[in-house]
């Protein structure tokens, strides 16, 4: 029987990435403005979690691509395959959530830009402090909604959804089952 002796480091691969005991980000959203900056990988991952959490409970499957993938997930419509970009934002400012959409980070060799028409389908804006999501096919580059409109986002999460299906010329979910197609109640 051969042995195959572990590469030195590769074990670092297979820990889990906790946050320390203590960690600055246990009273989110009420957090210095450093640690948001300097957890901000955690804070979009609670941002594409929280998608994928909305998702489930409108009755619709998705998967995280690769972070190297212009989109974050793929989201299983009966019609299509659906793109979508997350975006996350920590808490309000002056009174609504502002989102940049655009891919790279600031120091990056190739910078900040915009996204190409076909890097994603939907949109999903994520007011985190607030535990909602805002679907929309809008592709403007700044994006916001207020404060006042999260008790709508919560009481109907899908609505958004439904809404930036028919902005890319599709059906809401509901339009597309046959009593034959096994789907999530609403």
């Amino acid at each position: 029987m051969t042995f195959q002796p572990p590469l030195s480091g590769l074990e670092k691969l297979f820990e889990p990435q906790i946050p320390p005991p203590g960690h600055d980000l246990r009273d989110f959203p009420h957090v210095p403005r450093r640690a948001l900056s300097a957890n901000a990988k955690w804070i979009g991952r609670a941002g594409e979690l929280l998608v994928e959490s909305v998702l489930l409970r409108i009755g619709l499957v998705s998967a995280q691509l690769p972070e190297f993938m212009p989109a974050d997930c793929i989201v299983y419509h009966p019609d299509a395959l659906l793109r979508v970009q997350i975006k996350t934002c920590s808490k309000p400012r002056n009174g609504a959530f502002h989102f940049n959409v655009s891919k790279g980070y600031h120091r990056s060799p190739t910078g900040v830009r915009p996204y190409d028409r076909s890097d994603y389908d939907l949109l999903a804006l994520v007011a985190l402090s607030e535990n909602v999501v805002r679907f929309t096919a809008d592709r403007r580059q700044t994006q916001s909604f207020l404060v006042a409109d999260v008790p709508g986002l919560r009481a109907y999460p899908r609505r958004s959804f439904d809404d930036a299906l028919e902005g890319i010329g599709l059906a809401s979910c509901d339009a597309t089952t046959s009593d034959t197609t096994p789907t999530a109640q609403y």
